[in-house]
């Protein structure tokens, strides 16, 4: 398959598990605070592999996500700060409310990838290792959130 088919399939994967995730109150247990995180983590490598095979270098490809990585995670920590969290009655479960920025975090970081594969398809290695890049910032952006709302889960009290 071709790589710009691979990336909008996946495009519409994700939109539609992070719509229905993060635009509606989700109960997060402390026990599976990490899994989305881990997952999307391990989806946005196996999408760089694809890049990594296709005509970007290693190099290129580390370097674009570590740069997104080191602003994701500052911006990350910043939204989690506004993120609304409620207690329950279990102390270990709290209620995140919805938010759209992370649905446009993801939108834009996808789209924008499946766009340039789409209609740049020779925009050569720099474009392709920016690409990964922006699925790092994504990708980091919910890891900053994760540690806030990781910090909440000590700080709230339990009702």
């Amino acid at each position: 398959m071709r790589p710009e088919i691979t990336t909008a399939v996946w495009l519409a994967v994700v939109a539609v598990v992070v719509y229905f995730r993060l635009l509606r109150p989700v109960s997060v247990r402390a026990s599976r605070l990490w899994i989305g995180p881990v997952a999307l983590s391990v989806l946005a490598v196996f999408i760089a592999w694809g890049s990594y095979e296709s005509s970007a270098s290693v190099t290129a490809i580390s370097l674009a996500i570590a740069i997104g990585v080191a602003l994701g995670i500052p911006f990350g920590l910043l939204r989690g700060r506004h993120t609304r969290v409620r207690a329950t009655s279990n102390p270990r479960v709290l209620i995140v409310e919805p938010s759209f920025i992370p649905l446009a975090i993801w939108f834009l970081a996808f789209a924008g990838r499946a766009a340039l594969r789409l209609f740049l398809p020779r925009a050569g290695p720099v474009a392709i290792a920016a690409s990964d890049g922006v699925l790092a910032f994504a990708v980091a952006s919910l890891i900053g959130v994760r540690l806030v709302i990781a910090r909440r889960f000590k700080a709230e009290p339990a009702g």
